[in-house]
């Protein structure tokens, strides 16, 4: 799930699996003077890592989605019970009405009316949040590990952050 502000966007996702990838860069970066097998050992296992970390987000994204999947049957549920309950509490004041005004009712039938309508609004959120997650995790799945080349890599230099933790 992305929060986005309009410098950044942020996840929900382990942080322990970024800071080795962070910890495998900076010691790319201070080694500089490598042969080229070392540095090709030290750019797969960054890879490998990178791996680790899109397949802990895509796990938590499923995790979540399948949380949230249970959510809207829930709701239904709740609202069903709600909608037995005012139909129970009509039919009450339907036997008592000699004893009980309309105008008592009202307070009780306008919160439940209220509770409906606020339930009615959260499925409505919740699938569209399943509709983002759906989303999220289609482009989670895209491949992400680019087929190596004959050229010699060149590593990222101090300032640059990888792209990867910024997208969603």
């Amino acid at each position: 799930m992305a929060i986005t502000t309009e410098s950044e966007e942020f996840e929900i996702i382990p942080v322990s699996p970024l800071r080795k990838l962070e910890r495998k860069i900076e010691e790319l970066e201070a080694r500089l003077p490598l042969d080229n097998r070392e540095i090709f050992k030290e750019i797969v296992s960054v890879i490998r890592l990178n791996q680790e970390i899109v397949n802990e987000l895509v796990k938590s994204t499923n995790e979540l989605k399948s949380e949230l999947a249970k959510l809207p049957v829930k709701i239904d549920e709740l609202v069903e019970n709600l909608k037995q309950l005012i139909d129970f509490i009509k039919a009450s004041a339907e036997e008592e009405a000699a004893g009980v005004t309309a105008d008592a009712m009202h307070p009780v039938v306008e919160k439940l009316d209220r509770l409906i309508e606020q339930n009615k609004k959260m499925e409505e959120l919740n699938e569209s949040l399943l509709n983002v997650l759906d989303a999220l995790e289609k482009r989670l799945r895209r491949p992400t590990l680019p087929q190596p080349s004959v050229q010699q890599p060149t590593l990222l230099k101090r300032t640059q952050t990888p792209t990867m933790s910024r997208r969603v």
